[in-house]
C-alpha cells in the first residue's frame, strides 16, 4: 500500500496540470479595448454649449473670456491697482465703516471675508511713499507686487479672472518686523 500513495500522487498532479494548460490549437486572445490605451468619446456627438448663455443664479454671462498676458498695459494695471488698493488700506486715521467702503471694492471675494472685520487703527502704515514693483509675473492671472511705504514695503497679491477683469487685492503681505 505504500507505493500507491506516491505514485497515485504523481499521478493527480500530473492531471491537474494537464487540466490547467490550454491545448496547443487555442487560439491566442485578442487585446481588449482598455489595452490599447485610453479611448476617448467622438466630441462631434455633443452639442457644444451656447455663448452667451446667462446663469439664472448670479446673471452672470457665461461665454469665452479672454486670456490675459504680460503687456505693458497689462503691468501698468497692476502698479496702479496695487498703489489703489494700498492706499484705501493704509488709512488706520479713519473710521470702520468709510476704510471699508474704500477698501471694499478693490479687494477679491476672499479678501472680501478676510478683512471684512480688521480694525484699520491696527495699520501702521500711513501713506505710499514710492512707485510700485512686480515681483512675480509667473501667472498673466496673478501678480505680486511690492508697495513702499511710510511703515516699509508691502507686499500685494493682485488677481484678474481674465484679461478684461479688474486687478483686485487678494492679500497684503506686511513687512518684515511689522506685526
Amino acid at each position: 500500500m505504500r507505493k500507491i500513495g506516491p505514485a497515485l500522487l504523481i499521478v493527480v498532479t500530473a492531471a491537474t496540470l494537464t487540466a490547467c494548460t490550454a491545448p496547443n490549437d487555442a487560439p491566442a486572445p485578442t487585446p481588449s479595448a482598455c489595452s490599447s490605451g485610453p479611448s476617448y468619446p467622438d466630441l462631434d456627438q455633443f452639442t457644444p454649449a451656447p455663448t452667451g448663455a446667462i446663469d439664472a443664479d448670479s446673471g452672470e454671462t457665461h461665454g469665452p473670456r479672454p486670456v490675459p498676458t504680460w503687456d505693458d498695459e497689462s503691468r501698468e494695471s497692476a502698479t496702479a491697482a496695487a498703489v489703489a488698493v494700498m492706499t484705501a488700506y493704509a488709512r488706520p486715521d479713519l473710521p470702520f465703516d468709510q476704510w471699508w467702503a474704500g477698501l471694499q471694492p478693490l479687494l477679491d471675494g476672499k479678501a472680501t471675508q478676510d478683512y471684512a472685520y480688521m480694525d484699520p487703527a491696527r495699520i501702521v502704515a500711513t501713506s505710499v511713499t514710492g512707485p510700485a514693483v512686480i515681483t512675480d509675473d509667473t501667472s498673466a492671472y496673478v501678480a505680486f507686487v511690492d508697495v513702499p511705504t511710510n511703515a516699509g514695503t508691502y507686499g500685494v497679491v493682485l488677481s484678474r479672472a481674465d484679461a478684461d477683469s479688474p486687478w483686485l487685492a487678494s492679500r497684503f503681505i506686511l513687512p518684515e518686523g511689522v506685526n
